[in-house]
């Protein structure tokens, strides 16, 4: 009879361990992330260094300037503007099946900005 009068109450000093345990497991998962991708951790810097945009004319832009800037004016003197233009990718929309060129302004009423069902002038 004695014995059923002391009951053992159950412990929760486990569940509080295993909370810990938990949390320790889940750091140690998760540590590892940024050595194994270290581009999802940097990819906000910088690696170019400031420029100044150009006009068409070659002439600096101000920040609040309206006048589009010309690629070639600003980016030309240290990259090989003609190789980059040229290439498969900036390329690709500007023309259809028949080589035609399909660029145009009014390409795409809805979206302006799509000048031709490619990336051709897109950003």
């Amino acid at each position: 009879m004695e014995s059923d009068l002391i009951r053992k109450k159950p412990s929760r000093g486990n569940a509080g361990l295993k909370t810990v345990g938990m949390f320790l497991f889940a750091i140690w998962m998760i540590l590892p992330f940024p050595l194994l991708y270290p581009t999802a951790i940097y990819s906000q810097g910088s690696s170019h260094e400031k420029i100044i945009l150009k006009g068409f004319d070659g002439s600096p832009l101000a920040i609040d300037s309206r006048i589009p800037y010309s690629p070639k004016k600003t980016c030309g003197g240290c990259h090989d503007y003609e190789r980059i233009t040229n290439g498969y990718h900036f390329q690709q929309g500007r023309t259809n099946g028949d080589r035609k060129i399909v660029i145009s302004d009014t390409f795409d009423q809805k979206y302006p900005w799509n000048l031709s069902s490619g990336m051709y002038g897109k950003h």
